[in-house]
């Protein structure tokens, strides 16, 4: 057994504790939002209602850019997580209750606030878990399971849902939140703390100026805008794509998403192997092209068996993307800045998510899904060959699968 695990994240303590409660999370998360849109259109509710419960979800990451990053620099991690987590497990057992929709948004909210502060905090926490040396791989695996798990967990949220209500399948996602909250207090790992509160001084701006600091992680985070931007509008209008221009049925429509949780896998299991800073800048520069291409394709093709083959492109393309950015930002950030480089992270593209949602679906709306598919895929196509020259060249000035990491910069004294 030991022989096995060497040489393997699943070494470390600690990686066998996080890795299954954040796994068993993430189907209860994947859970929750279906319930909750299931839950708003059986009580009557309209468009504008799961507008708005979307806009709750991404708001608090946003709106604390700052204050999240702040909170998982400074203080003792585990008991940032432990806090937070328990908070989220009673935030949810309030909506076993079947609130009014004001209530229903309310608490959605305090878990999106609470979640702004976990999400840093477990990247912060992630190069002391395994070594410098392995975190492309824990990247890698969490990106994977995130790919895979929460669309398993919306398709038990909704059996759980059909079969035993609203209640039961809120009540299963408290039960996951629990657990992650005891595995996190069972991490001996731990960062921050009374000594680093002393030493983070800082404004909400300061998780920016890191990565503006960055000649190559902040081009890439700009180009990743408009991409993330268009790949996450048109979800808005891929289902009319399907019914409508592809003439599928509901179970076909289902289908595209299990082929792009398969697509997540291996694309995983490649950003894994990616060891080194240059390697990764090209996998991402790589998935940011593959995606622009795919979402093209999506609008031009007249086979939905293409279709098929094409979101299949786009769950590879995704995770390794995703797993090689976000090891990239990790470890190229100083360690006391990382949780507020995280934050700063995740607020700009949930920004970009939530302008997408509308801009793309009103563009969706007046143009119609093959039209708003090929648009979003030529956008973003044209922005990954602008971004690319400049960054790749970066990488060349630094040596081939090297990057120059930027100097750390200085808490701000002015800030609160």
């Amino acid at each position: 057994m030991k022989e096995h695990l060497q040489g393997s994240v699943w070494r470390h303590r600690d990686v066998r504790i996080v890795v299954p409660g954040r796994a068993l999370s993430l189907v209860g998360d994947g859970m929750l939002t279906v319930v909750l849109l299931l839950h708003l259109h059986d009580e009557g509710y309209g468009a504008l209602a799961v507008t708005g419960l979307m806009v709750v979800e991404a708001a608090p990451l946003v709106a604390l850019i700052g204050l999240a990053g702040r909170i998982a620099d400074a203080y003792d991690s585990r008991w940032v997580l432990v806090v937070a987590l328990t908070t989220q497990a009673l935030a949810c057992l309030a909506l076993a209750a079947d609130p009014a929709l004001p209530m229903v948004y309310l608490l959605v909210a305090v878990l999106q606030t609470a979640q702004a502060v976990v999400s840093p905090t477990w990247s912060g926490l992630t190069p002391r878990l395994v070594g410098q040396d392995e975190v492309g791989r824990l990247v890698a695996l969490n990106q994977g399971l995130a790919q895979t798990l929460v669309p398993v967990g919306a398709a038990f949220g909704g059996l759980a849902y059909g079969v035993a209500g609203m209640r039961v399948a809120v009540l299963a996602d408290v039960a996951t939140f629990a657990a992650l909250a005891v595995a996190a207090y069972g991490v001996r790992t731990r960062r921050g703390g009374a000594s680093a509160a002393d030493r983070v001084r800082s404004d909400w701006r300061d998780g920016l100026r890191v990565l503006r600091a960055d000649p190559v992680v902040w081009p890439l985070l700009l180009a990743s805008i408009p991409i993330v931007g268009m790949l996450m509008g048109t979800n808005v209008v891929e289902v009319f794509l399907v019914r409508d221009d592809l003439g599928m049925s509901a179970q076909w429509y289902g289908l595209a998403d299990l082929v792009m949780v398969a697509g997540a896998v291996p694309g995983a299991v490649l950003a894994g192997r990616i060891a080194s800073d240059g390697r990764r800048v090209r996998a991402v520069l790589g998935g940011f092209l593959g995606l622009a291409v795919c979402i093209l394709i999506c609008g031009l093709t007249p086979w939905f068996w293409l279709f098929l083959i094409v979101v299949f492109g786009i769950g590879v393309a995704a995770a390794v993307m995703n797993s090689c950015f976000g090891a990239l930002f990790i470890l190229r950030s100083p360690e006391e800045f990382r949780g507020r480089v995280s934050s700063a992270v995740n607020g700009v593209l949930q920004a970009a998510s939530i302008t997408s949602l509308v801009v793309v679906g009103s563009i969706g709306a007046a143009v119609g899904a093959r039209h708003t598919f090929v648009a979003a895929g030529a956008v973003a196509v044209v922005v990954v060959l602008l971004a690319a020259p400049r960054v790749l060249a970066r990488v060349r000035d630094d040596g081939p699968g090297t990057t120059r990491r930027p100097e750390p910069l200085q808490p701000s004294r002015g800030g609160a």
